[in-house]
């Protein structure tokens, strides 16, 4: 050992020794020249195994190996980074073992010799304790965070100290706002006024008023709504002073739904109480213990006259089945209900009931019997009511269509018969006139007359509003005839209306069985069919016959397969070359609607435009041809074709249609088509009925640079007068008049159209031309456009357009 360590003092040797601390003195090499008792227990090393050896020997990597650089960087610098201040530091144990230690080193220089000296204190407990007082804060703060209920502390001054997520959650405000502020903004005035009181005077008397009890008060959110709060208080003494704890437990779902209950409390016994049914309950002597308002009604005694009586008592007859079924119910072990038909003793009578009897507890958890009575008189009553009206109708007692089919085909023997379909004309009319009473009055009359003029065995029915059907024997359709002109004559003699005499008139449709048919409801359905025929009829009456039966379902068909056709794009739109007749140079098309059905075949559009029309299907067609046609177009302008003006037919009620303008504008703007590509082609009685919608249109159209003509010139009721002031572009000549241009008669009407339509400025337009010949003399007559089959035949768009088909265009995709 350095013989410098003589130097120190014998007493200093014996301190250091005698230190709790361990103490380790080194030399400027770092070699360890004294290793305290403490240090030994503290390092697990001797002291004779640690003199002379380096000090790194006690530090752990990557310490150990650094040390000695640290060292010598200090001896040249003189900077400082532990000397004369600890620090927190890791030592290594002889096992191996890393601890925590605090390391303090002071400097001593004694005869020219630098020596350090190392004061290690071991951390080891105290980080364990730290460790296990973080931990039990951690838990701590975990469970008050994961609390359902809001937690509360506050000191005595009452400032809150701490505030968990679930009071965050239920008082609107973040812990970071709250924390340090007074508590009494949590609470609606007058305890926020008054909470610093009760603070001071519980700390001066010791007297708790809520302190380790809980009550429910009003406390206060962030955004001033007041709620219902359980609060309880518990007490706790801290290091620093007391702290108050309140746990909070939100009441609003509680109190709202105690409210609720309540509520359906009241609506129940409301509900009860209003019950048309009868409704007692009995006890386990089968006395009534209550009664709804039905039941005092029908047994004329108020509920205080009736608690407490025997319900046997108002029952009529043998009152042993009825106590015994009683028996039986209170006696069940599971919940069971009992059927029970009696009569009891009613204030109107004698009252049949249907009693269901059920075991139910009450609300002191007591069995009772339930009682839930309905009067079967009136039941049955009802039944029997339902069941007639089943079949008959409500206003006339007639038969309804069903029962009437059901009735006539047992009533029929080998007999002719003749059903008669009669209608009323306008009988709403008389509803919106005189009002619905005198109407019914009406209907109820035309039964009663019906029957009494055709004087003999009839069966009558009622299958609509303002229609009948009136079945007799007859023996020839002569005989047929002559009773259908008495049911119109009957019919249209005077009905009274108040001051008024109201006259009808009606029409009637006739099928016979089972000449017509040999089913009965198809001779119904026969005469329904040319009821609509009759208006045209002489007489007003139309019997049925096979060619308008075939007529009809050909309408039927049609009707049918073209909503197929909409949905499936069945029809397809053609086009047909409008040309310069003097070049027979395309100068424009007309498209034309086509409709080969897989099931019809070929329909014509004469016939399929008509089926539309009555279907409200025209505007949907209309609309399908011109989006059609501006996507085609479309194509023609991105395959940088030559595109020509389309002419589209709109039908009369689709160019009434205020919506018509804005939907080729909408295409227009859509598929970026300019207008003046467009023509539109309508017949002349739409613009010889001109009303404001249709006047609008035109102008817009116009407006907008689509030319607008009138198709088959000439077959409506043309009018000098009109047509000179309408704003349209051209005249189309119908080919009913090309066809005899070749005539003189008829060169003469041709040249008198050019000549109106030259008058007014207008183009001509001529339709079917077929003949080189009828070119000519129309060239001559001052025509310069026609179109037809001598040109071109219409063929489908996009092979005229030699435009590739859309499913095409996906395959190749």
């Amino acid at each position: 050992m350095d013989t410098t360590l003589s130097d120190l003092d014998l007493l200093y040797q014996a301190l250091m020794d005698s230190a709790e601390d361990a103490i380790v003195v080194i030399n400027d090499k770092g070699t360890i020249l004294h290793f305290s008792k403490s240090a030994e227990e503290l390092f697990q090393w001797t002291s004779e195994e640690c003199i002379d050896q380096n000090v790194n020997l006690l530090m752990p990597e990557p310490y150990k190996s650094a040390h000695d650089s640290y060292l010598g960087n200090y001896h040249r610098t003189g900077e400082e980074k532990i000397i004369g201040i600890g620090r927190e530091v890791e030592g290594v144990k002889k096992d191996g073992t890393v601890f925590p230690m605090h390391l303090s080193v002071g400097k001593a220089v004694i005869k020219a010799h630098t020596y350090y000296i190392g004061i290690c204190h071991d951390l080891s407990d105290y980080k364990k304790s730290l460790t296990e007082k973080l931990q039990l804060e951690s838990l701590r703060n975990a469970l008050f965070d994961a609390a359902v209920d809001g937690i509360i502390t506050i000191n005595q001054k009452g400032l809150i100290t701490s505030f968990n997520k679930a009071a965050e959650g239920m008082f609107g405000y973040d812990k970071e706002e709250i924390l340090g502020e007074n508590v009494s903004m949590l609470m609606p005035s007058p305890h926020q006024d008054a909470h610093d009181s009760y603070l001071a005077n519980y700390a001066s008397t010791g007297e708790a008023q809520i302190i380790g009890t809980g009550r429910d008060v009003p406390a206060r959110r962030k955004d001033g709504s007041i709620f219902p709060m359980r609060l309880s208080i518990g007490e706790a003494q801290t290091d620093q002073g007391t702290s108050f704890i309140g746990v909070c437990h939100d009441l609003t779902d509680y109190q709202n739904a105690l409210s609720d209950l309540t509520k359906a409390e009241q609506r129940y016994k409301s509900i009860v109480e209003c019950q048309g049914q009868i409704i007692c309950r009995l006890d386990q002597n089968f006395k009534i213990t209550f009664v709804n308002q039905s039941f005092q009604d029908i047994f004329d005694c108020t509920e205080k006259q009736i608690i407490g009586l025997y319900f046997i008592n108002f029952v009529l007859g043998n009152k042993q089945d009825v106590q015994s079924v009683l028996q039986n119910v209170f006696d069940s072990i599971e919940k069971s209900q009992s059927k029970l038909k009696t009569t009891m003793r009613g204030k109107s009578g004698h009252l049949d009931t249907e009693w269901w009897f059920t075991k139910v507890p009450n609300e002191s958890g007591l069995n009772e019997i339930q009682g839930f009575g309905i009067d079967v008189s009136e039941k049955e009553v009802a039944l029997k009511e339902a069941a007639f009206f089943k079949n008959h109708d409500v206003l006339t007692g007639l038969l309804k269509i069903e029962a009437f089919i059901a009735g006539l085909c047992t009533w029929v023997t080998n007999k002719r018969y003749a059903i008669f379909y009669v209608g009323l004309n306008h009988f709403g009319l008389i509803n919106n006139r005189y009002g619905f009473d005198i109407g019914d009055q009406i209907l109820l009359e035309i039964p009663h007359r019906l029957r009494s003029c055709v004087n003999r065995k009839t069966l009558l029915c009622r299958p609509n509003a303002d229609e009948f059907i009136v079945a007799t024997s007859v023996s020839d359709a002569i005989e047929a005839n002559d009773i259908a002109l008495n049911l119109l004559d009957c019919i249209s003699k005077p009905y009274s209306a108040g001051r008024d005499d109201v006259r009808l008139s009606g029409r009637v449709g006739v099928a016979i069985y089972p000449d017509d048919a040999h089913k009965i409801d198809m001779v119904i359905r026969q005469a329904e069919s040319v009821l609509s025929k009759a208006k045209a009829c002489p007489n007003n009456i139309a019997f049925y016959d096979s060619e308008f039966n075939a007529i009809l379902q050909r309408q039927l068909d049609v009707e049918q397969r073209l909503r197929v056709a909409l949905e499936n794009e069945l029809l397809k739109v053609h086009l047909q070359a409008k040309v310069d007749l003097i070049t027979t140079e395309t100068i424009g098309y007309e498209a034309l609607l086509r409709w080969n059905d897989p099931v019809l075949g070929p329909v014509s559009p004469v016939e399929f435009i008509r089926v539309a029309e009555e279907m409200s299907l025209a505007k949907e067609i209309d609309r399908y041809v011109l989006k059609t046609v501006f996507m085609s177009i479309r194509r023609s302008l991105d395959n940088h074709k030559n595109v020509l003006p389309i002419a589209v037919n709109i039908t009369s009620s689709h160019f009434n249609d205020v919506s018509l303008t804005d939907y080729i504008l909408a295409l227009s703007d859509e598929l970026q088509v300019p207008l003046n590509y467009l023509d539109l082609e309508v017949t002349e009685g739409v613009l010889l009925e001109m009303n404001q919608n249709v006047e609008n249109n035109l102008q817009a159209l116009r407006a907008g640079h689509v030319k607008v003509s009138i198709d088959d010139f000439g077959t409506g009721y043309s009018s000098l007068s009109y047509i000179r002031k309408l704003t349209v572009d051209a005249l189309k000549i119908d080919k009913s008049f090309v066809d005899d241009v070749e005539d003189e008669v008829g060169q003469q009407l041709v040249a008198a159209v050019i000549s109106i339509a030259n008058a007014v400025h207008l183009d001509v337009i001529a339709e079917g031309v077929e003949t080189e010949e009828q070119r000519q003399i129309l060239i001559k007559l001052g025509c310069r456009i026609g179109q037809g089959y001598l040109f071109a035949k219409p063929h489908y768009i996009c092979d005229v357009l030699s435009l590739v088909k859309e499913g095409e265009i996906k395959r190749n995709k």
